[in-house]
C-alpha cells in the first residue's frame, strides 16, 4: 500500500508511491488532482489510465487485468492499459491515459498524455480491400462494425441501414433510465450526427432493405432501387418473442424501439398493486412497479397492447 494519506480515490500519485506496493495484475486506485486513475503494474511495465468505464461509469480499479487491459466489472468493456483505447465493447470512447515516471523505488503519475498512440491492428499497406461496405442495422453491433472499420483504416465508403430513423442509440438504457425518467433524451444516441460526417459514414435511416442477392452483394430497398457494394455486414439485432396468452389481465409491452419506448411511458404509470409485464429488454421488469414520467403516446403512433393472462401467478 502507499504510505500517502489516502481518500475515497485513493492516494494522491503525483506525490509517488513505492513500486513494490504494486501487486502485479492488480490496480491500485488513486488521484490526479481531481481525477480517479488506476495504476496497474505488469512485470516491469507500470501504466496509469482513467480509472471510471466510459459505458456507465464501471470502477475500473475492480476490473480484471488480462495481459496489457483491463476490463470493466460490470459489462466488461475493454480498455488497453498502455494507451487508454476502448478495445471491445460496450465502451465507445476511451479513457485518458497518464505519464508515469520511476525514482528511488517509488512510481510518480505527472499528467496525461496528450498523444498516447495506439495499440490498435491496421490493416496492411496494398491489402486487397472492399471498395464499399454496407452495415445492415444501425444497432450497437452495426455501430462498432463502422466505427472497427475506419480504426482498421479501412478509408472506403461505409453505409449504416436501419429502418429507426433514430438509430444509433443505446438501446438496453430504454427499459432502464430513460424509461425510468431519470435519463435525458440526449444520453441515448451512440454519436452525434457530426461523428460520422466527420468519418465518412453514410447513415441510411428509415430505410428497410426488402431483399440481399449476396452473389452479386446487392441489396433490394424498400422503395424498389438496389445497391450493389463491395461487402455487406448483417447486424440487424433481435425482435422479442410474441406471447401467445390468451385472456384478460395486465398488458404485456414488447419494447425495443425509441419511439416505442416513448409510447408505453404513459400507459406503464402504475401504482404498486397493479401487475403487469414488459417484454423484449433485459431488466424492463424492474421498472414496472416505478412511477414513470408521462410523455405525449398519440405523436409516436402507439398501438394497442397485448394482455397478460391473469391466471399467471
Amino acid at each position: 500500500m502507499s504510505d500517502q494519506p489516502q481518500g475515497s480515490n485513493g492516494p494522491d500519485l503525483t506525490l509517488g508511491t513505492p513500486v513494490d506496493s504494486l501487486a502485479d495484475g492488480v490496480p491500485l486506485l488513486g488521484h490526479v488532482g481531481s481525477s480517479a486513475i488506476i495504476l496497474v503494474r505488469r512485470a516491469d511495465a507500470i501504466s496509469a489510465i482513467g480509472a471510471t468505464c466510459g459505458h456507465y461509469g464501471g470502477p475500473l480499479a475492480e476490473g480484471l487485468v488480462v495481459d496489457d487491459t483491463v476490463r470493466c466489472p460490470w459489462h466488461h468493456a475493454c480498455f488497453s492499459l498502455r494507451t487508454g483505447e476502448a478495445l471491445r465493447a460496450p465502451a465507445l470512447n476511451p479513457v485518458p491515459c497518464y505519464a508515469v515516471v520511476e525514482r528511488d523505488g517509488r512510481v510518480f503519475v505527472t499528467g496525461k498524455q496528450a498523444a498516447p498512440g495506439s495499440v490498435r491492428r491496421r490493416v496492411p499497406r496494398g491489402a486487397p480491400l472492399p471498395r464499399s461496405v454496407a452495415i445492415v442495422g444501425a444497432g450497437a453491433a452495426g455501430n462498432s462494425a463502422a466505427e472497427e472499420l475506419r480504426h482498421l483504416g479501412f478509408d472506403g465508403a461505409i453505409t449504416l441501414i436501419d429502418q429507426d430513423r433514430q438509430a444509433p442509440y443505446d438501446r438496453p438504457n430504454l427499459s432502464k433510465d430513460y424509461l425510468a425518467g431519470t435519463a435525458p433524451q440526449e444520453w441515448l444516441p451512440l454519436h452525434p450526427r457530426a461523428y460520422y460526417e466527420e468519418r465518412g459514414v453514410e447513415l441510411a435511416l428509415g430505410r428497410r432493405i426488402t431483399a440481399l442477392d449476396p452473389a452479386r452483394k446487392r441489396l433490394t430497398w424498400d422503395d424498389g432501387t438496389t445497391r450493389e457494394f463491395g461487402a455487406i455486414v448483417l447486424a440487424p439485432g433481435a425482435e422479442p418473442i410474441r406471447l401467445d396468452i390468451a385472456g384478460d389481465g395486465p398488458p404485456i409491452h414488447y419494447l425495443r424501439t425509441h419511439a416505442g419506448a416513448i409510447c408505453r411511458i404513459p400507459t406503464l404509470q402504475m401504482d404498486r398493486q397493479s401487475r403487469g409485464a414488459l417484454d423484449g429488454s433485459d431488466e424492463a421488469s424492474l421498472h414496472r412497479e416505478r412511477q414513470l414520467v408521462p410523455a405525449d403516446s398519440q405523436e409516436h403512433g402507439c398501438a394497442g397492447s397485448a394482455h397478460l393472462s391473469s391466471r399467471l401467478p
